[in-house]
């Protein structure tokens, strides 16, 4: 076991960063990232056989599941299940940053919208 800073660092896009936990701490059963995303929105998509939970750490999002929309604000959860289309977006001012852990732990899950 080890403990791993969790600032994303990784940059994806001009808007969004990524810090992948799942290899670093050798989890095997879920898929765990800390993301920071500018002001906008991330890709509509689907998971096939992933159940997501999102968790705000900083700023304001807004998550759309299957037209209905949530709003999160600092320490808010929501989980996402399996199927479910869904699409978060920065809605406050600055950046946002928020944890989201996957089970099970399978790459490729994801269809984008």
């Amino acid at each position: 076991m080890k403990i791993v800073h969790a600032a994303p660092t990784d940059q994806v896009s001009d808007t969004l960063s990524v810090k992948r936990l799942t290899d670093e701490l050798g989890a095997e059963n879920l898929r765990a990232n800390v993301f920071t995303v500018a002001e906008g929105s991330m890709t509509k998509h689907v998971h096939r056989e992933q159940e997501e939970l999102y968790l705000v750490l900083d700023g304001t999002a807004e998550i759309a599941v299957d037209g209905t929309v949530y709003k999160l604000g600092e320490r808010d959860a929501l989980a996402v299940p399996v199927g479910a289309e869904h699409q978060l977006s920065n809605v406050g001012l600055g950046p946002l940053t928020f944890f989201v852990v996957a089970s099970p732990n399978v790459t490729g899950d994801a269809e984008k919208r």
